[in-house]
């Protein structure tokens, strides 16, 4: 299970690799919508807290939501910049790194969702939609908080690293 600074250091890794292989820079705006799709399937956490609904790793977690969002992202930038193809393929690459680093855990992910087919190295299963919030057991709950503090972990040192290349200030 990856947590934000996860998902958000894969997306990194991702821009950085396509800058060294295109030896192009990507600008501020790109690296924006690169990171936020980054973190943006796990918006439906908000939903399911704020509604109590069940919405973890469905809909915001397959295909399907790639290929709106990205064309989404795409045509309303086209009214804004230039820039709105880079725009549109870097939300959507964002949402992809998210599903792939998903895709190593124990649930798995909905790729072809509305089927409840999860996808997983641990194999295809189907299974009922889980609430994000919802543990099964004090067991669960304390891996969850340890995979947390790791979490929180990763995010510090990548931006104690930001900070020692000067790429960022206090």
């Amino acid at each position: 299970m990856t947590f934000a600074f996860g998902h958000l250091i894969g997306a990194w890794i991702l821009g950085k690799i396509y800058e060294k292989v295109k030896s192009k820079k990507l600008s501020h705006v790109t690296w924006g919508f690169l990171l936020l799709g980054s973190i943006l399937p796990d918006a439906d956490f908000v939903i399911d807290w704020v509604i109590g609904t069940n919405l973890h790793r469905t809909f915001s977690h397959s295909f399907l939501f790639v290929i709106v969002t990205g064309l989404l992202v795409f045509f309303i930038a086209k009214y804004f910049t230039k820039e709105h193809k880079e725009i549109g393929i870097a939300i959507a690459a964002g949402i992809m790194m998210h599903l792939f680093l998903d895709y190593f855990s124990v649930l798995g992910v909905a790729l072809f969702w509305p089927y409840q087919l999860y996808f997983s190295p641990f194999g295809n299963m189907y299974q009922p939609v889980l609430n994000g919030l919802t543990f099964g057991s004090l067991e669960e709950l304390k891996l969850s908080v340890k995979l947390a503090v790791v979490d929180m972990g990763l995010g510090t040192l990548w931006i104690g690293y930001l900070w020692f290349r000067k790429r960022i200030q206090f």
